[in-house]
This record gives structure tokens, C-alpha cells and sequence, in this order.
């Protein structure tokens, strides 16, 4: 069972609020959904739409055509009336001049001026009658406008009423609940890397707000008085790497956030880090570029970058979320590497990841395991002289946080000898690189290697390939193609460096055909298997105008590519 619902309007009609109070009534409904947003960078105008996909299955990809359109402006009903599927229905805004068999048009706007003077409330007239017609429960709708409107509810339940009495009885009967309250939870990809940076023991953030990261500083702030956090809006990116790089050498866990534009003023942060070897956690919200770009929108473009940025050579982190629940595992992984091999993490979204809504499997703590790797002050004071930067076999040197015995800790960004202080020994120079490289090797052994459906042998296969948040749309397409010709397999990596690349090689070698799907043009990904792992994709199936891919679009870019 599937249905697609889309809510189109522009930028101020509260299209967003709208479609999560759509996902909250469905989720409470026992069933499966995936909300994607899309919208224009302005605060009044443009597109603005959610796509809801409600499925009696679990879910992590869009589609491009619509069950259900509600439209509230003429431009949307333009732009969208070509993407429905046969036998859709649409419940338009009277202005909106849809027309067609299944168009229910609704003077949305003029009841909610004179009955309710409040024609914000326009969209939940629309909505009521969409509830209606989906055969939801009306409780359960009323309960989400309590939900995300609050104070404003008592309108807006009226207009509820009003929509719900001018739609005709269901069209779609949904099916029974597939799940028990407290099993799955709705979460959006920026909630869960706020949430994974709470459990991981994350104690300080600072961000410049910047599409599409500021979700996760937005969550971990409305959340910052009760778990402990301090959460600062930096001046500028620059300013932010290096508070977080501060709240960390005193000994607190510490996160920025931000997309491309941002991370590229942090990367003297970056290198800054590498030299001091001091943990911190970055996480990139990727958005097409280059320069300002689109900024609401969605790509795959700094894969090489996160990877490659900063000078000198130092090993990082650096991982791919592919679902809400991956994002928060991943994002303790991430502190956890982090805090033990005292490296920079780098967690990749992306805007599509970040503002979707997805119902996952309740976020199970036992899962995770959380370190402390400071010295205490206990084992300090054993200690009869301390050096920051010790040389040891797994270059991994103790780590303390100053003013918590006699001993000093310090830190230089300059070449420094195991102690801290600056050097221009060109033995000790050698020495200190090759120590903070072999802490990449130990690193690898606890990165994992790509997932591959739907089984661990390629041989014979077309293998597709992909990274991070393309995972659901990729594991559909190869579903489709294998119920046509079961020759298709979907390896997908998570975590992208570093990697045991002999072994990605010797899987990959068994493909009969390797394809890599990617939010670029590049295909960055297929560039690291060519130069890591000696393998050379076959063809990149390649999107990069800012919209996520959906299953039928790899399918239809597999079988004209056949």
C-alpha cells in the first residue's frame, strides 16, 4: 500500500506547518511515512511544498508524482498539475483555478476572512478536507494543530471543521496500524544529529546560522537548559571552530554546525585541529554550490572537500548519515572517534536528510557506548611529569584538560616536541607526523565497510553505488529492477574514511558492472574508489539540480541506459 500527498503553496502560507501536522496524524495512525520539503530561499513567495509518502512499510525516499495534491496558489497548481499519478485527486484553493473530474475546489481563503478572520488559516481549511478524503482520524489531526500551532490552535481546529465538512466521504480506506505506540518515532535528520550529539555527551556547540545546519543548532538549543549544553551564535564560522576548539582543549565535548560555505571558513580551524590534536565534531548540512548556490536545496557536492580540506596531513573522520536513525548513531560514532583517537569527525548531510520526516524504529540507548578518555585527575597526579604529545605506537598520546592537576597541558599550533613546545628539530618534525598518522590506521579497523543488498556475493551483478542520503531511493530502484531481472545489487557506504580499501576493492571486483548514483556532477565518490580501491565505475547516474533522486528516476536512468 502506498499514497503520495502534496501540499503546495509559497513561502508565508505555513505549507511546512501544515504537512507536519499531515505526518504527525498519519504517524499516530500506525503507519510509515517520508515527508520532503522543498522550498526557494525567501520569506514570502516561491515554492514551498511538502511531499508525504505513507506507506504500510517502512520508507526513506520521495516520489515525483502525487495521490493527493492540495494546492493554495495558482503558480503551484502549474507547477504540479502535471505530477500526479491516474485517478488523483486535488483539493484546491478556488483562486488556484485547478480544474479536472477529481478537483475539489474550496474558498479556502474567503472562508477563513469572514468566518474566522484569519486568513492564515486558509491552508488548514485545505488540509481538513484532505483529512477527510485520506479516511485519517479527525482527533488525531486536531491533536497535531494543538501540537505545532499551540496558543494559535482554536482557529485553526474551527477551520479544521470547516475543510472537513465541505470534502466528500473517504476516497482511501488506510490500512490497520502496523505499529504499537513507543516502537517507531517521527524524526527529521537535523533532530536526530542534535539528538546523537546529546547522548554522545556533546557539552557545547557553536554555529553561524547557515542553511541547511541550523536545524541542529535550533534543536540542540530549544534543549540546551535541560541536558546541559551551552550553545553560542557565533559572530562568523571562523569564531565558532575555534570556541568549539577551546570548549574542547578544557575538556568539553564539542560540535559546530554548518554546510559548505561555512566549513570553508572553518578549514584553518580544521588544520588547527590536526595539529593539536584536539576532538571536535563538524557536521556539514550539504547544499549545492558553488559560492551562495541554492541554498535550500539538496546535493552530494562536498564529499572530496570534507575530505581533502586543510593544510599539512592529518587524519579525520569522516562519515555519511542515510536515514534519521543512522544520523543518530553515526553522530555518536562520530563524538566517540573523535574523544578516542583525538581527530576531527566529520558528519555529511545534507538538506534533503536534514529537514525530511521519516518514521524509524524507537532510538534504542543500550545501542551506544560512551567513553570517557581524559585522564583523570587521579591517574595525573600518579604521573611524574606530563607531555601532551607523548610518542607511542599507536600515536594516540594521554590526554588531560588543564587546571585539573599540577601538571600544564600545552598546546601549540606550531610544530611542537611531545611536551608542546615549539620546534624546528627536523627529527622530531618526522616523528610527530608520522604519529598522528598511525592513529588513521587503528581509526580504520573501527570504520565500517559499505552495506551491500541483496546479498554479500556481487558476482554477476550491476553493482549501484552510492553514499549517504541517496540510500532509500537506491535500495527501492534496486528493488524495482530485480523484480524484472534479479541482477541488480545496492552497495551504500556510511562511513567514508577511512576505509579498508583492499577490501571495498575485492568486493567491488566482483561486480559484473559498477554504477555509482551520486548528488554531483563529479561522481566524488566514484573518484575515491578509482584512487583508493583501483575500481573504475562503468557509468554515474548523476542529479545536481538541488532535487533529491527518486526511485523512478534511477530505474528509468538504468533501463534508457540498458
Amino acid at each position: 500500500m502506498e499514497l503520495v500527498v502534496r501540499l503546495a503553496g509559497v513561502a508565508g502560507q505555513g505549507v511546512q506547518s501544515l504537512g507536519e501536522i499531515l505526518a504527525r496524524s498519519v504517524f499516530r495512525s500506525g503507519l510509515f511515512i517520508h515527508g520532503e520539503l522543498s522550498y526557494h530561499s525567501r520569506i514570502r513567495g516561491g515554492e514551498n511544498a511538502f511531499t508525504l509518502r505513507i506507506s504500510d512499510r517502512p520508507i526513506y525516499a520521495t516520489r515525483k508524482d502525487a495521490d493527493l495534491l492540495v494546492v493554495l496558489t495558482p503558480e503551484m497548481w502549474r507547477v504540479y498539475r502535471d505530477r500526479l499519478r491516474a485517478g488523483a485527486w486535488v483539493v484546491s484553493e478556488e483562486a488556484a483555478g485547478a480544474k479536472g473530474e477529481r478537483v475539489l475546489q474550496i474558498p479556502a481563503l474567503r472562508l477563513a476572512r469572514e468566518k474566522l478572520n484569519f486568513p492564515l488559516a486558509m491552508g488548514v481549511i485545505l488540509l481538513g478536507a484532505a483529512g477527510r478524503l485520506l479516511g485519517l482520524n479527525k482527533e488525531r489531526v486536531q491533536q497535531g494543530i494543538r501540537e505545532v500551532f499551540g496558543e494559535k490552535s482554536q482557529p485553526n481546529l474551527l477551520a479544521l471543521e470547516m475543510g472537513w465538512e465541505l470534502a466528500p466521504s473517504c476516497e482511501w480506506e488506510l490500512p490497520l496500524a502496523r505499529f504499537s505506540p513507543g516502537e517507531w518515532m517521527l524524526l527529521t535528520g537535523g533532530q536526530a544529529v542534535g539528538a546523537g550529539a546529546i547522548a554522545a555527551g556533546c557539552r557545547f556547540l557553536a554555529a553561524y546560522p547557515m542553511t541547511p545546519g541550523t536545524p541542529v543548532m535550533e534543536f540542540l538549543a530549544q534543549r540546551a537548559e535541560r541536558y546541559g549544553l551551552v550553545v553560542e551564535q557565533a559572530e562568523d564560522e571562523i569564531a565558532a571552530i575555534n570556541m568549539a576548539l577551546g570548549a574542547a582543549y578544557a575538556g568539553a565535548r564539542a560540535m559546530v554546525t554548518t554546510s559548505g560555505g561555512g566549513f570553508a571558513l572553518m578549514v584553518e580551524g580544521l588544520s588547527l585541529a590536526g595539529m593539536i590534536e584536539t576532538p571536535v565534531v563538524i557536521h556539514i548540512g550539504q547544499r549545492p554550490g558553488p559560492a551562495t548556490g541554492l541554498p535550500t536545496r539538496t546535493s552530494q557536492e562536498n564529499l572530496l572537500f570534507a575530505l581533502y580540506a586543510g593544510h599539512g596531513e592529518f587524519p579525520r573522520y569522516l562519515c555519511a548519515p542515510t536515514t534519521p536513525e543512522s544520523a543518530f548513531y553515526l553522530t555518536v560514532k562520530a563524538f566517540e572517534n573523535a574523544e578516542a583517537f583525538q581527530v576531527p569527525s566529520i558528519v555529511l548531510t545534507d538538506q534533503f536528510l536534514v529537514d525530511c520526516y521519516v518514521t524509524v524504529p524507537a532510538l534504542d540507548l543500550s545501542r551506544i557506548s560512551v567513553h570517557d578518555h581524559l585522564l583523570s585527575p587521579e591517574e595525573l597526579e600518579k604521573i611524574p611529569s606530563y607531555e601532551r604529545f607523548a610518542l607511542t605506537p599507536s600515536g594516540i598520546s594521554p590526554r588531560a584538560v588543564p587546571g585539573a592537576s599540577r601538571h600544564l597541558v600545552l598546546v601549540d599550533s606550531d610544530e611542537h616536541d611531545p611536551y608542546g613546545r615549539i620546534t624546528e628539530d627536523l627529527s622530531i618534525r618526522r616523528a610527530m607526523v608520522e604519529k598522528r598518522l598511525r592513529k588513521e590506521e587503528a581509526l580504520r579497523q573501527v570504520t565500517s565497510l559499505p552495506e551491500v543488498f541483496p546479498s554479500e556475493n556481487l558476482r554477476g551483478r550491476v553493482a549501484l553505488v552510492g553514499w549517504g542520503s541517496t540510500f532509500g531511493a537506491l535500495r527501492e530502484a534496486v528493488e524495482a529492477l530485480n523484480a524484472k531481472q534479479d541482477r541488480y545489487a545496492h552497495v551504500h557506504f556510511s562511513e567514508l574514511w577511512p576505509l579498508r580499501w583492499e577490501e571495498v576493492g575485492e568486493l567491488l571486483r566482483g561486480a559484473a558492472e559498477v554504477i555509482t548514483v551520486e548528488g554531483n556532477a563529479w561522481g566524488q565518490l566514484g573518484k575515491l574508489l578509482r584512487q583508493e580501491a583501483g575500481i573504475r565505475p562503468a557509468k554515474h547516474i548523476a542529479r545536481y539540480d538541488g532535487r533529491p533522486f527518486t526511485p523512478e528516476e534511477i530505474v528509468e536512468a538504468m533501463t534508457h541506459g540498458a
